[in-house]
């Protein structure tokens, strides 16, 4: 089915993203300024946040193996790239983080996979003959 397979990229797109800054925060903050343009200024609240997102890079596992069954899910996906929208902008705009293209430049993809996310969360799945 065509919706499912539309879900199901942007739910590894999302995922990946997730694993990838959460992997970066804990194992290697460091690169956080080069990577992201967001400085690690705290190590403790930095590997709080990439844990949070590596538990958030599971609920997309789990969505990807099943994406209809498991729809409800996809409202934490939603929420999650609200958050990637809303707090990098607020930081931004607070000035403890400079606007760049690498903070800013994903804003409208994840705007994207938030529309996508409900979509998925509020459609009903097809009905199947037994």
């Amino acid at each position: 089915m065509l919706q499912t397979w539309v879900l199901r990229i942007a739910t590894a797109i999302a995922g990946f993203v997730d694993l990838l800054v959460g992997v970066v925060s804990i194992f290697f903050q460091p690169l956080m300024a080069p990577l992201f343009d967001v400085p690690a200024r705290d190590p403790a609240m930095t590997m709080l946040a990439g844990g949070e997102l590596i538990v958030v890079s599971l609920v997309y596992v789990a969505l990807l193996r099943d994406p209809v069954r498991l729809r409800p899910l996809y409202w934490i996906a939603a929420a999650d790239q609200v958050a990637a929208i809303a707090l990098p902008l607020s930081a931004v705009l607070h000035g403890y983080i400079p606007a760049t293209l690498k903070i800013l430049g994903p804003m409208p993809l994840n705007a994207l996979l938030v529309a996508i996310f409900v979509w998925g969360a509020l459609r009903r799945p097809a009905n199947r003959a037994a």
